[in-house]
């Protein structure tokens, strides 16, 4: 039990911080911990299944970062997915549950080039990512005046879409390893103090013979190249709680833009 002065300190402290910046002081208490006890009992695994770490990089620094937080998640039990932003597919995004962004700023506060696809689809779509939990490592130079502007635009754009911020917005300029470090750790420990779910419940529910959904063209992409007669199309299409089971069926109904149908209309 504390004194009653330090229960007060404690008070004032928690008082001023935001509830992002609690989890966070919460794993970073429990990292101390857990160095300091010694345990009898093997560790509990680790409840997190997988975790996305995900970079924008225009020299390097960024990915060089994410493929190191990536070893040391694997050395903490933690698997992780380890991808850039030009690769990264989009229509994952909704799917996500822990998912980290580690990416540089250039220029005039632009994101780097292989990051900017991602980087408007998070300001031009309004995809829910309410299941998402994120957390944003920004890299950057104070010598320019929009200091890691591209990192602060995909944090606060993942919170405006829904997603959990679980550990605060880390600003780091060119020397950066050591706090690059110490935000790492306080991840692994808000990872590794993160309860175990209880079992999902499996149910069987009779399936009904027909869902609509209401979905938005994310890529239309034609396939075939430049002069031949053929149109193979790739696209993709994005809808909330969308789910397939073996056997299931698609059929896509095109709904054409109103004010389009009614102007070629007049011209019969």
């Amino acid at each position: 039990m504390l004194a009653n002065s330090k229960i007060k300190i404690v008070q004032d402290l928690v008082a001023d911080l935001s509830k992002e910046e609690i989890i966070w002081l919460n794993g970073y208490l429990a990292g101390i911990v857990s160095t300091d006890v010694k345990h009898d009992k093997a560790p509990v695994a680790v409840s997190i299944n997988k975790i996305t770490i995900a970079y924008g990089t225009e020299t390097g620094n960024a990915k060089r970062l994410a493929a190191s937080f990536a070893a040391k998640a694997k050395k903490n039990g933690i698997q992780s997915k380890l991808v850039g932003l030009d690769q990264y597919r989009l229509t994952d995004l909704p799917k996500e549950e822990w998912f980290f962004a580690v990416i540089s700023t250039q220029g005039d506060g632009e994101p780097p080039a292989g990051a900017k696809k991602f980087y408007d689809h998070l300001h031009q779509n309004s995809v829910s990512l309410s299941k998402l939990k994120y957390g944003v490592l920004a890299l950057g130079d104070t010598a320019y005046p929009l200091f890691c502007k591209a990192g602060e635009d995909v944090d606060q754009q993942l919170q405006k879409l829904g997603a959990t911020r679980v550990l605060p917005l880390q600003k780091l300029d060119t020397d950066y390893e050591a706090e690059a470090d110490q935000w790492f750790n306080s991840l692994v420990n808000s990872l590794n103090n993160v309860q175990p779910a209880s079992a999902p419940i499996t149910t069987i529910a009779k399936k009904t013979s027909k869902q609509q959904y209401v979905g938005t063209v994310l890529t239309n992409i034609n396939l075939n190249a430049s002069g031949s007669s053929k149109e193979t199309y790739h696209i993709e299409i994005a809808a909330e709680d969308v789910q397939f089971q073996p056997g299931d069926a698609l059929g896509v109904v095109p709904v054409n833009d109103a004010d389009v149908v009614r102007k070629i209309v007049s011209l019969s």
